[in-house]
């Protein structure tokens, strides 16, 4: 795939600003920072409502539901406040890219993926908690994050699929997006850990070299997702197609 498809092809995905949500303040945010930090603790199906309400210095029991109806809804709003800015942070990041005419370096496509995760922790003056909570809700069997964001805040993650794919075209088809989901579980894990590790050391030592620590993921992240396929997983792939039903020995392979 050419550098000006792959230009072309992200702008296949329009930007939707009237779902954008409305900015969170007063009992609203307090309710959604304590249970961002709860869940994240403990898991999303480690939290009681109550305990989210004490959190927030919350003494009406009737506030959650006032506010947002469910706990599902509530785990919603938290995804949605800080997935809308991660997602304009990386269509902006994906615009300089193909502007700069990147759009096939491997290292800056990755650079989309991971820094947008990393401002909320760069923001935060407290210790930053979104990123286990979203470690939390990838390890939920009850909560779709894909499924939460869809239309409303998932085209950059569209453009960066679409820019990781255009990488991959020396890679067996089967694999490709196999590549693609085990990166972003990667990743999700590493900038969670990350978060931990930055608050542990900062309270214990007060000092982190945290932009080391997001270079050297990047790194890693862009070599692991470009590696050369190894004669076993060929192998593999060579066992699952001759076993597959209707297998010629005239198909091509990879």
């Amino acid at each position: 795939m050419t550098n000006s498809n792959l230009e072309k092809g992200t702008d296949d995905y329009p930007a939707r600003m009237d779902d954008a949500p409305r900015p969170l303040d007063g009992t609203k945010l307090r309710i959604v920072t304590a249970a961002e930090k709860l869940f994240a603790i403990h898991g999303i199906d480690g939290v009681t409502l109550q305990q989210i309400l004490k959190g927030a210095g919350q003494r009406n029991s009737s506030a959650m539901h006032y506010h947002f109806g469910s706990r599902d809804a509530l785990i919603e709003a938290i995804l949605m406040w800080r997935v809308t800015k991660i997602d304009a942070h990386r269509n902006k990041m994906i615009d300089e890219l193909l502007a700069q005419g990147r759009g096939e370096d491997i290292r800056g496509i990755v650079e989309t993926a991971v820094i947008p995760f990393i401002r909320p922790i760069e923001e935060s003056v407290q210790p930053s908690y979104y990123n286990r909570f979203l470690l939390e809700v990838h390890r939920s069997p009850t909560v779709s994050f894909d499924d939460i964001i869809a239309g409303k805040a998932d085209r950059g993650i569209k453009r960066m699929n679409e820019l990781l794919l255009g990488q991959l075209d020396n890679i067996p088809a089967e694999l490709r997006m196999t590549r693609i989901a085990t990166l972003r579980s990667m990743l999700i894990f590493a900038v969670a850990d990350i978060e931990a590790v930055r608050a542990r050391k900062l309270r214990e030592t007060g000092m982190f070299n945290f932009d080391r620590a997001v270079e050297n993921l990047i790194d890693m992240a862009s070599a692991a997702f470009i590696a050369p396929v190894s004669r076993e997983t060929r192998s593999r792939l060579t066992q699952e197609r001759q076993e597959a039903p209707g297998w010629s020995a005239d198909d091509p392979t990879d």
